[in-house]
């Protein structure tokens, strides 16, 4: 099993992605991009919730070219973690693509590394060995702790407003790395729903290694998302700040 934090997009989407996603070290080579499903003749979908129409900001200035974004969207990420965390966390090149990718794939089975805005958190998965009984150790929740807490420390409120002001670059790259015709919002708040649905297990977490990586035992918690998976392996205590802080983004970004 992987032991990969995706915080940014849960930070960022809390995302997103996932809040997770600002903790991946610079990558050398642009990430692929991924095909587009073809849509064919058939009509969009309908948009179930639309961001609110924002009034112009004279004093803002225009967004830059999807291709030219990222030094905008590291430092606009800055103004909310730090400019140095920013500088140091966020995955560089291809922000914006890495953003949506990594949202999307909170809810799906898997996160591909080449895609990922955020990566793996210091040391190892924490495991209690006992006979042939291998269990998820507490100790291992120690180690999401600091990136919880810059969570639980974002103005949510800023959150949002970001994401609505950079929300065309990101409609853009998720044309690119995901269904054309789709509204990247939409997936957000499904994403974030998929989140908030993670159960709490009673008692210790057991595991299993049938070869490097660790899984979950119970073939239920191992079909579930990469999303719940890794809010599963942070701890209830983690994971329920995680869902606040998303709960609260959600009302933001979700009004019909």
């Amino acid at each position: 099993m992987r032991h990969r934090l995706v915080v940014g997009a849960v930070i960022a989407f809390a995302a997103i992605a996932g809040l997770a996603y600002l903790f991946w070290p610079k990558p050398i080579a642009e990430p692929p991009v991924l095909p587009a499903k073809a849509t064919g003749m058939a009509a969009p979908p309908p948009i179930e919730h639309p961001l609110p129409e924002s009034l112009p900001d004279s004093a803002a200035a225009p967004l830059p070219a999807l291709a030219d974004s990222d030094t905008f969207l590291v430092d606009s990420l800055g103004e909310l973690i730090g400019a140095q965390s920013a500088h140091d966390l966020v995955a560089v090149p291809g922000v914006a693509r890495r953003l949506v990718a990594t949202v999307d794939h909170l809810g799906r089975d898997k996160l591909p590394v080449l895609t990922r805005a955020v990566g793996p958190i210091p040391g190892s998965l924490a495991v209690v060995r006992d006979g042939e009984r291998i269990t998820l150790d507490e100790a291992n929740f120690a180690r999401y702790a600091p990136y919880v807490a810059l969570v639980e420390r974002l103005d949510v409120g800023k959150l949002a407003a970001l994401y609505q002001r950079i929300y065309p670059l990101l409609q853009q790259a998720y044309g690119e790395v995901g269904p054309a015709d789709r509204y990247f919002n939409d997936r957000v708040i499904a994403v974030i729903d998929e989140l908030l649905a993670t159960p709490q297990v009673a008692g210790p977490i057991e595991l299993e290694q049938p070869s490097v990586h660790f899984r979950f035992k119970d073939p239920a918690l191992e079909a579930r998302s990469s999303g719940q998976k890794l809010l599963l392996r942070m701890g209830d205590a983690n994971a329920t700040v995680v869902k606040e802080r998303l709960v609260t983004l959600r009302a933001l970004i979700a009004r019909q």
